[in-house]
Parts: structure tokens; sequence; C-alpha cells
């Protein structure tokens, strides 16, 4: 099982962690937002276009819980700040849509240790590769250590 955390928890955070956290090979341990712990809490269990989450979620001092098991949350600006490695964190799941270039993600590997870092927007630039399921997802490999999944920004 591979531990992940998630930066950035809008729209797109939320969903990616509702989807990965019913993946059996993902475990989510953190979450990282400049929102409140109150806010992201409540809006993990209720959103106006998706409805509500069939998971119990409750703010505790640290995080919030989803069934019982608890997702430690942070408000740092600086993704650098976190101490991912203490948490056992080997990949991010980076969804502020404010990293976009390869030299603004590489401190995930280089000082915080990630082995994998998937990014919610596309990164156009040499050392990424955007992924669009159907069309080139046979080009993911274990070697593939910075990837996105493509949107319709993609050109």
């Amino acid at each position: 099982m591979v531990k992940c955390a998630v930066n950035g928890f809008g729209r797109i955070g939320r969903l990616v962690f509702k989807y990965a956290w019913d993946d059996p090979t993902l475990e989510i341990v953190h979450v990282n937002d400049v929102c409140s712990l109150e806010s992201a809490a409540y809006l993990v269990k209720y959103d106006s276009v998706h409805g509500t989450w069939n998971k119990e979620v409750e703010e505790t001092d640290n995080g919030f819980t989803v069934d019982g098991k608890l997702v430690t949350f942070s408000s740092h600006k600086e993704y650098t700040d976190i101490d991912f490695a203490a948490m056992g964190v080997e990949m991010v799941m980076e969804c502020t849509g404010k990293f976009l270039k390869v030299s603004n993600l590489s401190p995930y590997f280089e000082k915080c240790g990630m082995k994998r870092v998937v990014v919610s927007a596309p990164v156009k630039e040499e050392g990424a590769l955007n992924v669009v399921l159907g069309c080139n997802n046979q080009l993911l490999s274990e070697e593939m250590k910075l990837v996105t999944n493509a949107s319709c920004t993609t050109n």
C-alpha cells in the first residue's frame, strides 16, 4: 500500500481524495490546504454537485477521520514546509493548480523525498508525462515519477 498526501483541497483535490480513498493500493494519510480544518472536513463530506459522501467524516484536533481513520491536516502555503517523510508519504497528489512547471515540482523529490508526484493539471514541459486515458496511458511505467492526468486544457 502506498502512503499518499493531497496538496490542494479544492473541488479537484477533494474528488481525487474520495476516489483514492476507495483504492485498496493507496492510503491517504495527510491533506494540506490553505483553508481551515473545519472547512476541509465539512467540504469533503458535503458537496453541492456530488451530494453527501457515504463515509463518516469527523473533525479532530489535528485532522479529520474518515470512517474512524485519521487523516492529518495542515495549512502550509509552501509544501516544502511539510514533513512528509515523518508521515511515511511516498506519493503526493498535487491539486493546487499552482505548480505547472517541473522546476516548481522538483522540490517534492529533492527536499520532500517523494517517489512519485501526480499533478491534477497539465505540466507542459519535458520531464512530465501528461496522460490522456485511452490515448497514451500505455506510456505509464514505474520509471515515470512525475505524471499528470491531462485535462481539457491540454493542447
